[in-house]
């Protein structure tokens, strides 16, 4: 159990209320009961539907309630709280005996490995990294130290993985990318992909999440990147540090994405295009060409927001359009007659 004021001291925030509050959990706003913490976002709350023992607030929230806890971003203050009642436990313990390790590879100290895991000749794994079950990590690949992996991986040769990044299951990093020439009969003739998959440190990959190694240099994906589930990284792709792309987002190949991008679901990019940093597309955003200075973009093809508005409210109203310009056709051709 703890304290109101020990949960204070943890986001270090400031407390207003019974600091010998004992806080047994967090929860939702909506279901926090008597001895859990709860946090709130929106400044408009009606304090009397609240039922937790204490709040998380900004520090600038006018709300009244018994206890509260002020801190500078709630949210990340929650996401504090969930690591603080919930901690990640080891799914398993030492090298399973269905593993299959590569006498070749070198293991770091601490290193997890769930059943049927199998571990390439020349491999490394890291200090303190878990792979779950049915993973396949290729001869040459590298993951470094405290890494997750999620069942059902494959981590393909070549593959160099940073610190403390996180693969859920089923993502494929490694595979070769999407890259044919037609010969003079028109039938498509593989070329070879050659290259790497770089990943830098406290990246996550979503499940089933493809990132394609490139044909002769690098696909490479920067500190902090955040993919979800179903994306596909095309080959010879840079994404820039702390960008976030949402699932179903298809990056076609030599794209070069900037620093901190924010990408919507089911985005759709054309290939060898450089988006600027901190640019934020729109969800099913079809991008097909160069995005040179930071905005908001949606449409297809793409636009500045105020324009795709624009474009919209234009059409909503086009029925109406179309009417009244046939009636003054109609009147035009009237006026004519006479």
């Amino acid at each position: 159990m703890n304290t109101l004021m020990e949960i204070s001291f943890l986001l270090r925030g400031e407390l207003k209320g019974d600091p010998n509050t004992p806080v047994l959990g967090v929860n939702s706003l909506e279901r926090a009961g008597a001895s859990e913490i709860a946090f709130l976002a929106k400044r408009d709350a009606e304090p009397s539907a609240i039922q937790a023992a204490a709040l998380v607030v900004a520090r600038d929230n006018p709300i009244e309630y018994p206890n509260l806890v002020y801190v500078d971003d709630p949210y990340l203050a929650f996401a504090q709280l969930l690591e603080h009642f919930f901690p990640a436990r080891p799914c398993c313990t030492g090298v399973n005996d269905s593993a299959r390790v590569d006498v070749d590879a070198r293991l770091g100290q601490n290193v997890r490995l769930g059943a049927f895991v199998e571990v390439g000749a020349a491999a490394s794994i890291g200090d303190d990294t878990e792979i779950h079950s049915g993973c396949v990590v290729y001869p040459g690949a590298v993951i470094g130290r405290s890494c997750l992996v999620y069942a059902n991986v494959v981590i393909r040769e070549g593959v160099v993985i940073g610190d403390h990044c996180i693969i859920h299951a089923g993502a494929v990093i490694g595979s070769d990318g999407f890259g044919f020439s037609r010969d003079s009969g028109g039938i498509p003739r593989k070329i070879p992909q050659k290259g790497k998959v770089i990943i830098g440190d406290h990246c996550e990959i979503g499940a089933n999440t493809c990132i394609d190694r490139s044909t002769i240099e690098e696909t490479r994906l920067e500190n902090h990147v955040k993919l979800d589930n179903l994306v596909q990284v095309g080959h010879n792709c840079r994404i820039g540090s702390g960008s976030t792309i949402s699932a179903l987002t298809g990056i076609s190949g030599s794209v070069d994405v900037g620093r901190n991008v924010i990408m919507g679901g089911q985005v759709g990019i054309a290939d060898h295009l450089r988006i600027a940093d901190g640019v934020m597309i729109a969800g099913k955003t079809g991008v097909s060409g160069h995005i040179k200075k930071r905005g908001i973009i949606a449409g297809n093809p793409h636009m500045d927001l105020r324009g795709w508005r624009r474009m919209h409210a234009l059409l909503r109203n086009l029925d109406d359009y179309y009417a009244r310009i046939r009636e003054l056709e109609k009147q035009i051709k009237e006026l004519e007659a006479k």
